[in-house]
C-alpha cells in the first residue's frame, strides 16, 4: 500500500522525489489505469494488485468492497468466513493443514482439503 500526504500546493507521494505535478508525483504522474484507490483515499495501490488474493490495501477494499468486482476464490484457493493478516475472504489451499491458522474457524486446518 502506499501513501499520499498532503504537500504545501496538493497532494504529494512519500519520498524523497515526490513533487506535486512534476515527475515523481505518484499516483498523480501515473496513468489512472495503473493506479487503483483503497478505502481510505490517501492510500493507493498498483492496479494490478487489485483481486490477487492479498489484502495489499490494509482493509481490504481491493478484494472486498463494492466496487472492486473480484472473482470468488479460484481452484487454488480456500474461502474463509474471515481471515488473519494478510489475507482477505481466501486463503491459497497450500496454506491449508499446515498447522497454523488462517482463518478465524479454523476451517483452513479441519475442513479444507488441502492443495
Amino acid at each position: 500500500m502506499n501513501k499520499v500526504f498532503p504537500g504545501e500546493n496538493d497532494y504529494a507521494a512519500a519520498g524523497p522525489k515526490a513533487h506535486p505535478g512534476g515527475e515523481g508525483d505518484v499516483p498523480q504522474s501515473l496513468p489512472h489505469f495503473l493506479v487503483a484507490h483503497c478505502g481510505d483515499p490517501a492510500s493507493w495501490i498498483y492496479s494490478d494488485q487489485k483481486c490477487d488474493g492479498t489484502n495489499n490495501c490494509g482493509d481490504c477494499s481491493d478484494e472486498l468492497s463494492p466496487v472492486t468486482v473480484c472473482p470468488r476464490c479460484g481452484p487454488g484457493w480456500w474461502h474463509c468466513p474471515s481471515t488473519f493478516f494478510k489475507y482477505c475472504d481466501c486463503i491459497s489451499r497450500r496454506l491449508c493443514r499446515d498447522h497454523i491458522q488462517h482463518c478465524s474457524d479454523w476451517s483452513d486446518e479441519y475442513a479444507c482439503p488441502g492443495p
